[in-house]
């Protein structure tokens, strides 16, 4: 089943089975992350997807734009809250790069020989299943216990193998995209990760307030969209994710965000640990906005490399 059919299937299926927007509360849900699923901007939550309760299917749908001058990345994708207990999502990343990096790429692998190249787009497609284990992030009051939620995440990288031309068209390096060129030795792998969330009412100076932690088992080179594992390091590694954030009003969350890398390829692959600002508006259940200041670190031929991220998720 192909990209497309997937994403047929889960429209099929939020047409046919969804309660409209659900019954749970506003927020709830968080917002769609990058890779698909429900929670912060950049890693799960152990919420699940959509405002519905335990007797209730829900669907989302969402788009987002994270800008870095030399690169962009787009994504889009739906996922589908399951009673409360389970979350299903499929993701298209597409990450654009510019001309220049590609030539620098080049420049420096043929010691100058080749100065100069188009840009190029590296598509990722991400399949994940989540299933909430036990807990109550936010009807719980009277416990500590966090909710949590084990997910894996199946990640596809499309141009692993994609040629790169050069300005004439021609191809020095036949079969080798750019995850390949830098040092993956995979094009997919699965994630396997394990949140915990607990939202306090009235726990920051009367504003609510949310705490995240994950825990990742992962293969991936940033994110996937670099491919995964190398020559030197083919085994899965343990990454931690966490996510704070205040609740000024029942519309508003305000927080930051944070996500380690394994930084196993190295070189101009080098990893560092990715964090936001983020500030998320929801109106009413029906969508809400999401805008942050995003610094992954570091990106190949960009020391800095940050920008401003918007997202958009609409409850079906």
């Amino acid at each position: 089943m192909n990209f497309k059919q997937i994403m047929g299937l889960f429209v099929l299926t939020t047409s046919t089975q969804v309660v409209a927007t659900g019954s749970s509360l506003v927020a709830s849900g968080g917002i769609t992350s990058f890779e698909g699923t429900a929670g912060g901007g950049i890693t799960p939550w152990a919420v699940i997807a959509g405002y519905g309760s335990a007797e209730e299917i829900n669907g989302t749908a969402a788009l987002q734009q994270l800008d870095l001058g030399e690169y962009q990345l787009r994504t889009f994708g739906a996922a589908i809250g399951i009673y409360d207990r389970v979350e299903l999502s499929v993701q298209r990343q597409n990450l654009k790069v510019e001309s220049g990096v590609v030539g620098n790429v080049f420049n420096l692998l043929t010691a100058g020989a080749i100065q100069t190249a188009p840009g190029t787009d590296i598509e990722q497609d991400i399949v994940g299943l989540k299933v909430r284990l036990f807990g109550d992030a936010i009807f719980a009051q009277d416990t500590w216990m966090p909710q949590v939620s084990a997910g894996v995440q199946y990640k596809k990288n499309r141009d692993f193998a994609t040629s790169l031309p050069l300005s004439d068209g021609a191809i020095p390096l036949p079969d080798t995209g750019v995850p390949k060129l830098l040092g993956a030795t995979k094009d997919s792998g699965t994630d396997i990760y394990l949140s915990a969330s607990k939202l306090w009412l009235g726990g920051a100076m009367g504003n609510n307030l949310l705490l995240n932690l994950t825990a990742r088992m992962t293969k991936a080179n940033t994110f996937g969209l670099l491919g995964f594992e190398s020559a030197n390091d083919d085994s899965y590694n343990l990454e931690w994710e966490g996510s704070l954030a205040v609740l000024p009003s029942s519309s508003t969350a305000i927080g930051i965000e944070w996500r380690t890398q394994s930084d196993r390829l190295g070189g101009l692959a080098e990893e560092k640990t990715v964090m936001d600002v983020f500030i998320a508006y929801f109106p009413d259940k029906h969508w809400s906005l999401t805008a942050a200041y995003v610094d992954l670190g570091r990106l190949p031929f960009d020391e800095k490399a940050s920008g401003l991220y918007l997202s958009a998720t609409v409850n079906l």
